[in-house]
């Protein structure tokens, strides 16, 4: 029942590469950082924190099909384990939102059968997260379509996941209900790959924190800002490594190593995203 992620989704000549775990998310990953399969998308969860690490979807709006969201769908993935995905007893009476890494809609596609397929597996706890309602219904949620108003391209890959700091904020629960067995994450990061007009692929990465914390050094990020970052960005603060060409196709491509604290990053490498015409395309 149609496929998960596929690397050459984009043709063979613009492979995408899922990126290799580093530091301690690579040490806090579930089974050594399996690859669990989904329809149209694959996921790889955190045993620490009991979010997906990243999920990784593969889309094709030239084939999409209109499914009805169905708000019984939620369920627990027997191969993950209940015991290793944060349940639905974590998201009630607060102001977060169980919020799908892989965008629902964008793996509507394919025959009936596979799009119906695809909408209930986004609906898994394992490609749901904590996200402040303020930013799971705005901008962040507007980012591909926002890509697809200025590119011709139908096919996207859209790799995204959680940010995570020592200090993250624990949640308890209602009332102190299950216990606190899980940390609200700092932020979220999305990487949106596509082939340009030129053909050329292309990288876009965004970045929008949700914590109210001030970090330990300072608030390098406004709290609820969209940020369009370079791919070296999310290299630094989700402790991922992708493939070497890969960061050369962003258009705000520097060479930053993995250990650069993120306030030392200025100007432009955070571009403040609040509209569609924002969004650096150009430069690659």
């Amino acid at each position: 029942m149609g496929t998960s992620y596929d690397p050459h989704f984009l043709g063979d000549r613009h492979p995408v590469y899922l990126p290799q775990l580093l530091g301690d998310t690579a040490k806090g990953s579930l089974a050594g950082g399996q690859l669990f399969d989904f329809c149209h998308f694959a996921i790889v969860m955190s045993k620490q924190t009991k979010f997906a690490i990243f999920s990784a979807a593969c889309v094709d709006k030239s084939r999409a099909v209109p499914v009805t969201r169905d708000n019984t769908s939620w369920h627990f993935d027997e191969r993950i384990g209940m015991e290793n995905q944060v349940g639905p007893e974590y998201y009630a009476e607060n102001d977060y939102d169980r919020g799908h890494l892989t965008r629902r809609k964008d793996v509507c596609w394919g025959d009936v059968q596979e799009a119906k397929q695809a909408n209930y597996d986004s609906f898994c706890y394992a490609n749901i997260s904590l996200q402040h309602h303020n930013f799971n219904t705005g901008i962040w949620n507007c980012l591909e379509d926002w890509v697809l108003e200025r590119v011709r391209t139908q096919k996207l890959i859209v790799i995204t996941g959680p940010i995570h700091k020592t200090e993250d904020e624990e949640y308890c629960g209602v009332r102190g209900k299950p216990g606190c067995a899980v940390k609200v994450p700092y932020g979220f990061w999305k990487s949106v790959f596509y082939v340009n007009e030129g053909q050329q692929l292309t990288c876009l990465s965004f970045l929008i924190r949700q914590s109210t914390e001030r970090s330990k050094d300072r608030c390098e990020y406004e709290r609820l800002v969209t940020y369009q970052v370079p791919l070296s960005t999310i290299t630094t603060e989700a402790e991922l490594q992708f493939k070497g060409n890969l960061y050369e196709r962003n258009p705000l491509f520097k060479q930053v190593s993995y250990a650069t604290p993120t306030h030392e990053l200025t100007a432009p490498e955070l571009k403040q995203i609040r509209q569609p015409a924002d969004i650096v395309m150009d430069g690659v």
